[in-house]
């Protein structure tokens, strides 16, 4: 089971243009959304918010307890000063842990391929897969081996991944996560070797 993290909100009456001012006073304004659309506008003390979206992403729960009620959230948004990184207001979203949902989750890559050793130029277009699965079963990453990629022109697409038990992936099977081109010189010559061949 996925790690859960703690949060403290309070109700927040501050409200609007207003909000900026929990800012000066070490808050930070949000909300929390419910699967039955309402809102609830919220403040979190800006250090823990800090600290815990630091390390729950956007793939860990977060427990916030607001008015001696538990809900367990999933960070939806973040607004952040462009120049200091600060938080200025933070979304969150309230789910029930046994109804699947839908989410992105980052794709890692690791392993060492024979064919980028050999000088191959790794092509990796997608970042994230978008998943199903139930809040709990979210994995923190999509783990790829990069070993599959033995010769130039191997690639891994989405349906040879293996996905963790309950994890259901909504991309096309056929999307490519990664592939392996060969060097610029080594392209050239090929094709120039078809040519002469044709000739």
């Amino acid at each position: 089971m996925a790690k859960t993290f703690f949060l403290k909100a309070e109700p927040r009456t501050l409200l609007g243009k207003k909000a900026k001012r929990l800012l000066k006073q070490g808050y930070v304004p949000g909300v929390v959304y419910r699967a039955n659309g309402e809102s609830t506008p919220v403040q979190f003390e800006e250090r823990a918010l800090g600290r815990v979206l630091h390390q729950a992403g956007t793939t860990h729960l977060i427990e916030v307890e607001l008015n001696g009620e538990r809900l367990s959230t999933l960070l939806r948004e973040v607004d952040r000063e462009p120049i200091t990184t600060r938080i200025r207001h933070v979304s969150l979203w309230a789910m029930a842990l046994d109804e699947p949902i839908e989410t992105e989750v980052p794709i890692v890559l690791e392993g060492e391929s024979p064919a980028l050793k050999a000088g191959g130029v790794l092509i990796h277009p997608v970042e994230k897969l978008r998943i199903k699965c139930l809040p709990t079963q979210i994995p923190e990453a999509i783990h790829v081996n990069l070993a599959l990629l033995e010769e130039f022109g191997d690639s891994i697409h989405l349906r040879d991944i293996q996905l963790p038990a309950g994890v259901q992936a909504l991309d096309d099977p056929d999307t490519t996560i990664a592939a392996v081109e060969a060097p610029k010189g080594v392209e050239e010559e090929a094709a120039e070797a078809e040519t002469s061949e044709g000739v």
